[in-house]
């Protein structure tokens, strides 16, 4: 009999314990999207959330773990996989904490497939759009530096929070103190100073691959 695939086996065993997609979010830190899209078999958990997930739900984490792929074509011609970044703030719809650690994978759009340091992330908030909506994935490239209008995650110290913070933005331009970026819901504008940035990434897709 073929083995019943992991999103299948997540999605079951949920359901079995009466939880809701939000519940085991919660539970593994991650954001919501992260589990529907887990369950859909869009992308997969990374394998530093086995433990987790075979506490929470009793799969076994050997289930996580088969599921990883490399960053790179397989013999197979598999598809390269991006590592998806990024934990919500409970306090606030819109920060992005950046801790170093993937909270999943993903399939990478053909632009970043050979990209070293690609990644993806989810939306939060509601700021960027029409452009962008909440839960939505946008596909990072690190190497390529934006231009006024490109939309960017841009990540910053921030007082008060140990690790790194991000924002989705759009690019307006900079001065020798100002990193100019900007929200569309509403229309405002953001300033970072050039002391407290961390690092800025060009968004070159969104949606699934």
């Amino acid at each position: 009999m073929p083995e019943t695939p992991f999103a299948t086996r997540l999605r079951q065993a949920r359901q079995g314990k009466r939880l809701i997609e939000a519940a085991v979010a919660e539970a593994l830190d991650v954001s919501q999207s992260a589990v529907a899209q887990w369950e859909s078999g869009r992308s997969f958990p990374s394998a530093g959330l086995a433990a987790r997930i075979e506490k929470l739900l009793g799969i076994d984490r050997r289930l996580v773990e088969k599921g990883q792929q490399p960053q790179t074509r397989g013999s197979l011609g598999r598809r390269a996989r991006l590592p998806i970044v990024g934990l919500p703030d409970p306090a606030d719809e819109e920060r992005i904490i950046i801790d170093g650690n993937p909270r999943g994978e993903i399939l990478a759009p053909p632009q970043l497939e050979n990209v070293s340091g690609a990644k993806a992330a989810y939306v939060r908030g509601r700021s960027m759009e029409p452009r962008y909506y909440p839960g939505e994935v946008v596909y990072l490239n690190p190497h390529r530096a934006p231009n006024p209008g490109d939309f960017v995650l841009v990540t910053v110290k921030e007082p008060d929070y140990p690790a790194a913070i991000g924002y989705i933005r759009q690019y307006l331009g900079e001065d020798l103190v100002h990193i100019h970026l900007g929200t569309l819901n509403p229309k405002r504008k953001h300033l970072v100073a050039r002391q407290n940035l961390l690092g800025m990434e060009t968004i070159v897709g969104s949606g699934l691959f």
